[in-house]
Formats: C-alpha cells, sequence, structure tokens
C-alpha cells in the first residue's frame, strides 16, 4: 500500500514523480536483505546463508529458492522470510515526512483522505463533444439573458492542495 500512497502523492501534485522515484529509491536501500533477516529470526545459521550466497553468486539464483531447493528452509518459512524483509522498509508516507515533503500533519490529513478515496482509482468519463449543424448558424441569445454553460455529467475526485492541508 505504500507504493499506492506515493503514486496518490504524486497524482494530487504534492510531490513530483522525481521526487517520488528517490523515495522509492530510498525505500529499497533501507530494505534489509533476506540473508540478514535470515539470521536475525533464527531461521538459518550463518554457515547455511554464506553457502546460500555463494550459490546465488556463482548460480544467479534467487536467494530463496537456493535455499528451499537445498532443504533449509521449507516454503512457508521462505514465505515468512520475504513477508519480513516487505515489512523491514521504511514506509512512502513517512520518507516523505523525514525528507521534508509533507509535514506531520500533512502526512496525516492527505494519508486519510487516501484511504477514504485515493485507494480506488479514478474513472473519467469523456464529455461528448458536441457538433454544431454545418447548414445553419448558431443561435444568438439575448443579451439580456446570461449565458448557462451545462455542468458535466461525470464526478472527478478532488485534487487537495498543500494551501488546503495546511489549514
Amino acid at each position: 500500500m505504500s507504493l499506492k500512497f506515493g503514486i496518490y502523492l504524486v497524482e494530487q501534485r504534492i510531490v513530483s514523480p522525481e521526487q517520488f522515484c528517490g523515495l522509492v529509491k530510498i525505500q529499497q536501500e533501507s530494505t534489509r536483505s533476506l540473508a540478514s533477516l535470515a539470521i536475525t529470526h533464527n531461521f538459518m545459521t550463518m554457515k547455511q546463508v554464506s553457502r546460500v550466497l555463494d550459490t546465488v553468486k556463482d548460480e544467479g539464483r534467487e536467494f530463496v529458492d537456493v535455499a528451499t531447493s537445498n532443504g533449509i528452509l521449507d516454503r512457508s518459512e521462505a514465505n515468512q522470510l520475504v513477508k519480513l524483509q516487505q515489512q523491514s522498509g521504511e514506509n512512502i508516507r513517512s520518507l516523505a515526512v523525514e525528507c521534508g515533503l509533507l509535514s506531520e500533519r500533512q502526512s496525516e490529513v492527505l494519508f486519510n483522505h487516501f484511504q477514504r478515496s485515493g485507494s480506488r482509482p479514478v474513472e473519467m468519463q469523456q464529455r461528448k463533444p458536441q457538433v454544431k449543424p454545418a447548414t445553419a448558424p448558431p443561435a444568438q441569445m439575448p443579451q439580456s439573458s446570461p449565458r448557462m454553460t451545462p455542468s458535466p455529467k461525470f464526478k472527478q475526485h478532488p485534487i487537495i492542495t498543500i494551501e488546503e492541508v495546511r489549514q
């Protein structure tokens, strides 16, 4: 969900695409390796991790695949290890605050709005172009009456600006 919130921030024009990419890069760098998590959570010994890493280096296979194929981890342990890795990285929301892109309050308001409406895709219908008859000139409206413009027939999620969040 963290990446979806980051995409939401870009769509709302709160952060630029470049800033979002920077946040993702920081998030990836903060994510712990499977090898260190396997040792820390007692799934594997240092000797087992060393053998798996040697095989990964030599054969170019994935850490979890080598560990399961060699019988060091079973499939449920491997899945648990991958889940731990996904949780080990910092989330985009806290990184945006740490990097000074959002204040704590802005982060809270935007995340609440994201949870209510931003996690669903915005579906916008296009208005049908108005076709004017080629032969008849457009009808003239009397100058005394104001010209009415039809409202769009689609519903759009509002874009929240930083100014609104600061209030």
